[in-house]
């Protein structure tokens, strides 16, 4: 490292990954995708979220939750460029932890939180906390239920 360069900050982080929670496609056409995801790749059907364009179909411990950006409802996740990407982002599922030390953390290495709330996944209602990784994609890091 040059001078004139801060020293990252050393370190686990002060909680646990324990697999991905879900990924949120793109799709165009709903009906098709559902068909393909459970007849071909035999996911479950999990619930329909059509204010967002959404469903959710359950692939073993985990969520693929689609999103018809052909339809009205889904339009919130149309890419800025045709063909720009088909995915919103993906979700890590982590253990229990202390909330201020994973906040800490984040901070610590310079990652800003964009985006949090308290929604339903594949293991149920946690606080979520969205962070943006080097390269733009949008990460979801995903508590315990209680």
């Amino acid at each position: 490292m040059s001078g004139n360069e801060p020293e990252k900050p050393r370190g686990r982080p002060p909680f646990a990954l324990e697999g991905i929670d879900h990924i949120l496609l793109l799709v165009d056409g709903m009906e098709a995708a559902c068909t393909f995801y459970q007849e071909v790749i035999g996911c479950t059907f999990e619930e329909s979220l059509p204010e967002f364009g959404m469903a959710q179909l359950r692939a073993g411990n985990a969520l693929v939750n689609l999103v018809d950006i052909s339809a009205p409802e889904g339009s919130w996740a149309v890419p800025s460029v045709a063909g720009g990407r088909n995915m919103d982002h993906f979700c890590i599922a982590i253990g229990r932890h202390d909330e201020a030390a994973q906040r800490s953390h984040l901070a610590a290495h310079g990652v800003e939180i964009i985006e949090e709330s308290f929604h339903a996944g594949a293991r149920g209602e946690s606080l979520s906390i969205y962070v943006h990784d080097p390269s733009g994609n949008v990460i979801e890091l995903k508590g315990p239920p209680g």
